[in-house]
C-alpha cells in the first residue's frame, strides 16, 4: 500500500519573512518621522504668526477707539496696575488691556506652542532671570485671588493665572527737546502714536524670549533659528536673530528691533 505523505506548508511567515517585514517598518518610521517632526514644527509658526495678527488687529482695535491713540502702557510707571511696581516692565499687562479686543479668550492668543523650554517665558529656569531683571510675563494668584508677581524660587513651577508668551514694546517714553540727539520723540510704551516717526516700522510684539528663538529655520546662516514680529502695520514676519539683532529699519533707526520706527539720531 502506497502510503500518501502531506507536504503542504503550513500557513504563516518564517521567522525570516518577519524580520523583513520588521526591518522595512522600521526603515520607513525613520525616514517619515523627520518629515512629520518638521511639519508640526512648521504648523506651530503657522499658529504663532496667526495668534500675532489677531493680537495686532486687537491692538489697532484697541487704539482706534481713543481719541487721540496711544500704545497701551507695558511698564509700571504709569502704574496702570498695581500688580506691577513702578520700573518695572511687564508684557503680561497685554493680557487684560487687550481682553474686550479678543472676545475674552483669556491667555489662548498670547500661548505660542512652539514656546517650550527655555523659549518659554513659564520655564522655571528663565523665571529665576526674568522676574529679578524686573520682566514680568507671567502673574499668579495670591491667597486672596488677586494677580501679583510670582517669587522666584530654584525649581518650582508657580501657577500661572495670567501670561503672555509674546514680547510687547516696552521702549520708555521720551520727549526729544532743544538739544538732544534725537529727531523727534521717542519710546513705544504709552507714546501717542501720531508722536512716533515711522509707526508701520516699529515692532508691537514678537515671540518672547528674543535669546532663544523658538521656531525652526533652514541652513547654516540661520542656525539659531527664527521668531516671529508683529510690526505697526499689521504684517508679521518671520526673522532670523541675525536679522532683528543687528540691522537697522529701512529708515534708518539702529538696531536691535526694538529702537525700529521711532529711534533717530540726528
Amino acid at each position: 500500500m502506497r502510503t500518501t505523505h502531506n507536504r503542504s506548508r503550513k500557513n504563516g511567515f518564517t521567522l525570516i519573512e518577519l524580520l523583513v517585514v520588521i526591518a522595512i517598518i522600521a526603515l520607513l518610521i525613520s525616514i517619515l518621522l523627520p518629515s512629520l517632526g518638521n511639519a508640526r514644527k512648521s504648523a506651530w509658526t503657522v499658529i504663532c504668526q496667526s495668534n500675532l495678527r489677531q493680537i495686532g488687529i486687537a491692538l489697532q482695535t484697541y487704539m482706534d477707539a481713543q481719541r487721540d491713540p496711544q500704545f497701551p502702557t507695558i511698564h509700571g510707571d504709569d502704574n496702570a496696575s498695581d500688580a506691577i511696581p513702578p520700573g518695572f516692565f511687564a508684557p503680561v499687562m497685554m493680557v487684560n488691556a487687550l481682553q474686550e479686543n479678543l472676545g475674552d479668550s483669556g491667555n489662548k492668543p498670547f500661548d505660542c506652542p512652539a514656546a517650550k523650554g527655555l523659549s518659554s517665558v513659564r520655564d522655571p529656569q528663565n523665571l529665576l532671570y526674568l522676574i529679578p531683571a524686573g520682566r514680568i510675563f507671567i502673574l499668579t494668584p495670591d491667597a486672596q485671588g488677586n494677580d501679583v508677581i510670582p517669587p522666584p524660587v530654584p525649581g518650582s513651577q508657580p501657577v500661572v493665572s495670567r501670561y503672555t508668551e509674546y514680547w510687547f514694546n516696552d521702549s520708555v517714553r521720551n520727549t526729544a527737546s532743544a538739544g538732544s540727539a534725537f529727531r523727534t520723540p521717542f519710546g513705544v510704551s504709552s507714546q501717542k502714536i501720531r508722536l512716533i516717526a515711522n509707526p508701520a516700522e516699529v515692532v508691537w510684539s514678537m515671540d518672547a524670549m528674543d535669546e532663544f528663538p523658538r521656531h525652526q529655520s533652514r541652513g547654516r546662516e540661520v542656525a539659531r533659528g527664527q521668531d516671529n514680529l508683529l510690526f505697526g502695520d499689521g504684517r508679521v514676519k518671520l526673522m532670523t536673530y541675525t536679522e532683528y539683532q543687528d540691522e537697522q529699519d529701512p529708515y534708518g533707526a539702529p538696531a536691535p528691533f526694538y529702537n525700529w520706527g521711532h529711534l533717530y539720531f540726528r
